[in-house]
């Protein structure tokens, strides 16, 4: 019967030559846009026989179910694709046939899992992800601080969704572009991982992009350290929340009262009327995981634009 090797070693062209093979690894479904501007679904699979493995790119995504990982097949009327990598396309013609079961040996297994789920860019700083080459995939972690609206855009002819934030780590903020399902991923204040992300430039100014393979998740967050001017406050369940001005951006932190109480010195039942005497004033606050551990005011507290009002 032909092999994985065999077909590897033959012409890239259609092939009706029966194949046998055991699905290992199934990727995430992508999608994508056709040249007449329709969007469609693309699913990679990792597949072995008993010497060899390829990548297996499902382009006709009602034939996943049978498909699933541990499914022993016969493929048939595909398409073989020698670059950029060897590849056989499954399309609405080719035929999946089940088989009886065989196995694959562990090396094999390993190499075909590998080529369906790809492991994710490195995670880097906001900093030297800026610094990359463009067209780079890098992965990030950092706090969103500001959002932008959902935009409507034609892409290709067809119309998408889109919407930048700006995410800041310990080094550097950046502005990410989430597009289509990713525009609702994430809020102002969460600390999240963004995987798989691609470096743009426009107008001399680097910012990120989702890609088919990205993935954004809640992450622990480093303890760090938030100074600025309290501008604003609003009462809350446990205390306040207050927002912070840190140069051009903005950001809402909940303090419990008897940090509050603390800081300005007073009684909790002056909290709120001390509070807003003395806004605007600088303030160090303290997270950790996302948690205020501490709320200090310096020991030089004067907002210049304010000396000699009242």
């Amino acid at each position: 019967m032909f092999s994985i090797k065999k077909l590897k070693a033959s012409k890239p062209k259609p092939y009706s030559n029966p194949l046998k093979v055991k699905v290992i690894g199934v990727g995430d479904k992508s999608t994508y846009t056709t040249a007449d501007g329709k969007e469609k679904k693309l699913v990679p699979l990792g597949v072995a026989d008993k010497e060899d493995s390829i990548k297996v790119s499902l382009y006709e995504v009602d034939k996943l179910p049978l498909l699933k990982a541990g499914e022993c097949v016969v493929l048939s009327n595909y398409v073989y694709r020698a670059d950029p990598h060897p590849t056989i396309v499954v399309t609405a013609v080719t035929r999946v046939m089940k088989t009886s079961a065989f196995a694959v040996p562990e090396d094999v297994e390993l190499t075909a899992k590998a080529i369906a789920i790809l492991a994710p860019a490195k995670i880097i700083t906001i900093h030297d992800a800026k610094k990359s080459p463009i067209k780079s995939l890098v992965s990030i972690k950092g706090r969103v601080i500001s959002e932008e609206i959902i935009r409507t855009v034609q892409l290709r002819g067809t119309e998408v969704q889109v919407r930048n934030v700006r995410v800041k780590d310990g080094t550097e903020e950046v502005k990410v572009a989430l597009w289509r399902d990713q525009v609702d991923g994430c809020k102002v204040g969460e600390f999240l991982e963004f995987s798989n992300l691609v470096t743009n430039s426009y107008m001399d100014e680097v910012s990120l992009s989702t890609t088919q393979r990205t993935k954004i998740q809640p992450c622990d967050a480093p303890p760090s350290m938030l100074t600025g001017t309290v501008i604003a406050y609003e009462k809350s369940e446990f205390g306040f929340s207050i927002i912070v001005e840190d140069g051009d951006t903005f950001q809402t932190v909940g303090i419990p009262i008897n940090m509050v109480r603390d800081a300005l010195e007073c009684d909790e039942n002056s909290v709120e009327d001390t509070l807003s005497i003395r806004i605007p004033f600088n303030v160090a606050v303290g997270t950790t995981n996302g948690i205020v551990s501490s709320f200090a005011l310096p020991l030089y507290n004067i907002i210049p634009e304010y000396q000699g009002l009242g």
